[in-house]
C-alpha cells in the first residue's frame, strides 16, 4: 500500500484515508490514542469494554453469585487463619 497523504484542517482534524480504513477498523465515534515514536506519529484504536467480551474464556462454570460469595468468604477465613495462626 502506498502512503496516502492527508491534510490537517484549521481545526487540527485529519481524515483517515479509505486505503487505511480497510486495514484499521474504525468508524464514526471510535477513539484513537496518539503517540510520537521518533519522527513518526502513531494512532492506535482504543478498544471499548464491550469489544473485550469473550476474550477471557474458562472451562470452569460460573457458580452463581451466592457460590462466588461463599468462595470469597472461605478464602478470607483461610487467609485470616493462616496469617493469625497461633503456636
Amino acid at each position: 500500500m502506498a502512503s496516502p497523504i492527508t491534510t490537517v484542517t484549521t481545526k487540527m482534524q485529519v481524515t483517515i484515508p479509505e486505503e487505511v480504513r480497510r486495514f484499521f477498523p474504525v468508524q464514526a465515534g471510535s477513539r484513537l490514542s496518539w503517540s510520537v515514536e521518533g519522527e513518526t506519529l502513531v494512532a492506535r484504536r482504543v478498544r471499548g469494554v464491550s469489544e473485550l467480551r469473550g476474550c477471557l474464556t474458562s472451562d470452569v462454570a460460573f457458580p452463581g453469585i451466592e457460590g462466588e460469595k461463599a468462595a470469597v468468604a472461605a478464602s478470607r477465613s483461610s487467609h485470616y487463619a493462616t496469617k493469625h495462626r497461633r503456636g
